[in-house]
């Protein structure tokens, strides 16, 4: 006889949480969403300079500072299209590689007995930390990187990419002295000898810089090592002056930026910079610890109307709540990266190359590991290095 009782069921075992799938590979670094490299900033060490180097006119390397020039504030109304068709510009088809940073490092380690000083987990040019830093707010600008790691060290290269490639060749006329341009305010704006040595306001100098050819080949460069979170960085960076007799304790705050920019004309013009311009204008003055950046404002026609000095650090708190851009983010961004491109190159082989871009549709870094070619690190750096 049926008592009418149910038999009980067992409770149902919950079902096994899945994990969202990424829709990135290993081998790839996504951008977004930004918001996860808002938080707290990472520390970032103040650089230290260890040492410098030069090119001279003819582009051979000098592991001196004779291509360092001193700032003296330009006259404004000049116009920066004078002596154009004197310029001389470097043959930027010739691929220069980090040859002379690494050639520099060998002086250092072999005039300087401080010991790990030439040691660090990245060594590359500031520019590439730039376009690192910048990534997340310039996402229509695509690069390429080759990477390689010898004795637990990635040293990074920039290549040019076919999009570069193609736009330096078919530049045209207006760009090509837009250009110039800019090199021109750098010679309107320097003197060969410290401003504490001129005969006063007459002095022939600053009349002769009046006179000046344009000669691209000519940089100095600094070489500094500084830390962001646990990762040791050295950079050679190219300094544009600096202020008064190079100081042998801390050269680098009496460096100087030099920039131009067009004239605000209009809102938009305002906008413009603070949204693409100063990301840049900061992040590469930020990397190397120039603290000054001296902006020449310049109408179309290309003559200079007004000149102003930005502090480096206060940069970020001019765009401060206009959600252009976050210095924070930027920071963030480039240690997460960094941190994975260290889980990503393991082939500790100089010969052994990687290939990094971020390219269309910019959503994300990639690497590809290469094999034994494309290797960069000259004979003469790994013989004593």
């Amino acid at each position: 006889m049926s008592t009418g009782s149910k038999r009980a069921r067992s409770p149902r075992s919950p079902e096994p949480r899945r994990e969202k799938r990424s829709p990135y590979k290993d081998t790839e670094f996504p951008l977004f969403p930004l918001e996860r490299f808002s938080d707290k900033p990472v520390q970032f060490r103040q650089p230290v300079e260890i040492g410098s180097f030069s090119y001279d006119e003819e582009r051979n390397t000098r592991m001196d500072d004779s291509q360092l020039k001193y700032y003296y504030p330009p006259e404004v109304n000049n116009n920066l299209s004078d002596n154009y068709d004197k310029y001389i510009e470097r043959d930027q088809s010739i691929p220069e590689h980090i040859d002379a940073l690494l050639e520099c490092l060998t002086h250092i380690k072999e005039t300087n007995k401080t010991p790990g000083l030439t040691e660090a987990n990245f060594v590359c040019y500031r520019g590439i930390m730039t376009k690192i830093f910048c990534t997340p707010y310039a996402r229509r600008d695509p690069w390429e990187l080759g990477a390689t790691l010898h004795r637990g060290t990635i040293y990074i290269e920039e290549h040019e990419t076919e999009y570069k490639r193609k736009s330096r060749q078919e530049q045209n006329a207006r760009l090509h002295r837009m250009c110039y341009w800019g090199y021109r305010f750098e010679s309107l704006c320097t003197i060969p000898k410290a401003p504490s040595e001129l005969q006063g306001n007459d002095d022939p100098v600053l009349e002769e810089r009046k006179n000046d050819v344009v000669n691209t080949n000519i940089q100095y460069c600094s070489v500094v090592r500084t830390k962001i979170h646990n990762k040791s960085i050295i950079m050679g960076a190219e300094v544009d002056c600096i202020t008064e007799k190079k100081s042998t304790q801390d050269p680098l705050r009496q460096y100087v930026e030099l920039k131009t920019t067009k004239q605000f004309t209009r809102e938009r013009d305002q906008h413009n910079f603070e949204k693409f311009k100063l990301i840049k204008f900061w992040a590469q003055s930020f990397l190397p610890g120039i603290p000054r950046i001296v902006v020449g404002f310049r109408d179309d026609d290309g003559y200079l109307r007004s000149v102003q000095t930005l502090k480096t650090l206060e940069i970020p708190r001019m765009v401060r709540g206009k959600g252009y851009w976050d210095a924070t983010v930027c920071l963030n961004f480039a240690n997460a990266f960094l941190d994975w491109l260290q889980r990503q190159i393991t082939v500790d082989n100089p010969k052994a190359t990687y290939t990094i871009t971020f390219k269309e549709p910019f959503r994300a870094i990639e690497i590809v590991y290469e094999g034994e070619k494309n290797s960069f690190l000259t004979e003469a750096y790994l013989e004593k290095c």
